[in-house]
């Protein structure tokens, strides 16, 4: 184990955590950049001119961010800002850490293959500078939940899983003292709530032959709640814990245990918080904005605001909630195609209730397209109508799709009953009609937004067949006139705009020529490398666009 600490206290943490992790002096020294397969970071790319083929100045915002290569084959690439930390070897697993409590993002981890580790794999954890703070045995994918480290191997040896149903095992390291915690017997899996510890456990049968899958598989799990000293507070036996908080709907504290103690399937299904005790069953899902939905023993659905202190009843409903913001709820009763409207919204103070053909969320508000063509888009925060307009049905319509772009725009397709196939492609904003796409359905197999410009105007794309491309199709970028502003891309699309590897506004991922990156609206690269980088010392994913 080697740590990114001080010298004076990098022995005492080592010898700490060297009884769980194998010991300090048989891992690989830590080096400020990591390189154990040979592969270096990339060199900036320049023209036939030697000028510079991307300008970043605005990724210099010390965010780290991954450039997974071009469709998704070779090598992945790390940056913090603007300076390139690492690119990988395709062999290697690279992923960012994101903290599921505070929201931080500043670790990394990168797994690669080492015939002196275990399973022929070793992994690293690296922060923000590509600084090496610590090195594990084996293939180990990884969490960060408030400051501590979950880490779950694989029972991957030499690239093929020993025991093809197997679990795998589980650490759980303090990042601050680099302190391993204590871990139950038979744990795979670990859940962080408050200063309690949910790990998921699995006991395989012994007469089970390691060919076969275990049917019974929940019946061998349980749930232990344990302190951080290893004190165990409580066992569910049957039972499988689900972590809530990366979708930001609840408290921290919450978190979904599954109860299958009846039988194979699932018999209950409970809103535990682990720091006070609290259960609520019957529990179904979150709907936004600190809201949760939970089944009615007389078969209804009830809509509680998890964030006041005696659980208030938003409402009692006879279909499915799927969102809550103030004032609003929406239900779903969808049973397939054959709905007309498979959603219904509600208003809480008037009762009202408008038949909905979709509705979509996105962070910061939620669009509704209802039956009688009213249009709209909601803060999901306060309830304002942030847009408001009205799209007429076209004749025989059964079916639309909206796609909520934020800002108050909305990406809106509408169907034919008959072939379910799209007659018209539009886009509406806070002014209403912003565009009408569907006379490029004929040159263009498929359409989609992609982002707006700096001064706010949308911009979106489209795909279409290209003789001599290597995939058989490039995608233009179209203004809101369907005017082609940046032509002949290998591809482009939006980039996890609300993830941790979120880019900077007004730019999205591309590929042009030789190369892949991020791009800005006027189709100049922010950050671009050659596909041919992707080639290192173990890779064979020699390709071209």
């Amino acid at each position: 184990m080697k740590c990114n600490l001080s010298r004076a206290g990098c022995a005492a943490v080592c010898l700490a955590i060297s009884l769980a992790l194998g010991g300090c002096a048989a891992l690989p020294a830590a080096s400020d950049v990591p390189g154990t397969s040979g592969s270096t970071a990339a060199s900036v790319p320049t023209d036939s001119d030697g000028k510079p083929l991307y300008d970043s100045t605005l990724l210099q915002d010390g965010r780290l961010r991954a450039l997974y290569s071009y469709d998704g084959v070779g090598s992945t690439t790390v940056l913090h800002g603007s300076e390139v930390l690492y690119q990988s070897a395709s062999s290697e697993n690279v992923a960012l850490l994101e903290d599921t409590v505070t929201g931080e993002t500043n670790y990394w981890t990168r797994s690669w293959s080492d015939p002196t580790g275990r399973g022929g794999r070793r992994t690293a954890l690296y922060d923000a500078a590509g600084t090496e703070v610590m090195v594990f045995d084996g293939e180990q994918s990884a969490t960060l939940q408030n400051g501590l480290l979950v880490l779950q191997e694989t029972a991957l040896v030499d690239g093929e899983y020993q025991d093809a149903y197997s679990y795998g095992t589980c650490q759980v390291l303090d990042l601050s003292t680099g302190e391993s915690l204590p871990v139950p017997e038979g744990a795979y899996g670990c859940v962080v709530s408050g200063d309690v510890l949910l790990f998921q456990c699995y006991a395989r049968p012994a007469d089970l032959p390691a060919d076969e899958w275990d049917e019974d598989s929940s019946q061998h799990s349980w749930v232990i709640l344990q302190q951080k000293d290893g004190t165990q507070l409580q066992r569910f036996d049957a039972a499988m814990v689900m972590n809530l908080y990366a979708v930001h709907d609840l408290p921290a504290e919450w978190v979904e245990l599954d109860d299958y103690s009846t039988g194979s399937t699932r018999s209950s299904q409970t809103l535990y918080n682990p720091v006070t005790g609290e259960a609520l069953p019957d529990f179904i899902q979150t709907c936004g904005s600190g809201s949760a939905c939970f089944a009615t023993s007389d078969g209804r659905y009830q809509l509680v605001d998890m964030t006041s202190a005696d659980r208030t009843v938003l409402g009692t409903f006879d279909d499915r909630v799927t969102t809550y913001f103030p004032g609003y709820a929406v239900t779903s009763n969808y049973d397939g195609w054959n709905s007309d409207t498979a959603n219904t919204l509600y208003d809480l103070a008037s009762g009202e209730q408008t038949p909905l053909y979709d509705v979509n969320t996105t962070t910061g508000s939620v669009a509704v397209y209802a039956a009688d063509g009213a249009l709209r888009v909601y803060d999901s925060s306060t309830g304002a109508v942030l847009t408001d307009t009205t799209v007429e049905p076209i004749q025989q319509q059964k079916k639309a799709r909206i796609s909520n772009e934020g800002d108050g725009y909305v990406w809106l397709e509408l169907w034919d009953n008959d072939n379910y196939e799209t007659t018209a492609t539009r886009v509406y904003g806070p002014e209403g009609l912003v565009s009408d796409l569907t006379r490029l359905q004929d040159t263009y197999s498929y359409l989609n937004y992609l982002t707006t410009t700096p001064e706010g105007k949308p911009l979106f794309y489209g795909t279409r067949d290209a003789v001599g491309s290597a995939y058989g199709t490039v995608s233009d970028v179209l203004d809101a006139d369907g005017n082609v502003v940046i032509p002949g891309l290998g591809s482009c699309y939006g980039y996890y705009s609300n993830s941790l590897n979120g880019l900077p506004e007004h730019t999205f991922a591309a590929s042009r020529g030789f190369y892949y990156g991020w791009m800005d609206t006027a189709g100049n690269w922010i950050y671009c490398q050659s596909i041919f980088t992707t080639v290192n010392a173990d890779d064979d994913s020699n390709y071209g666009v």
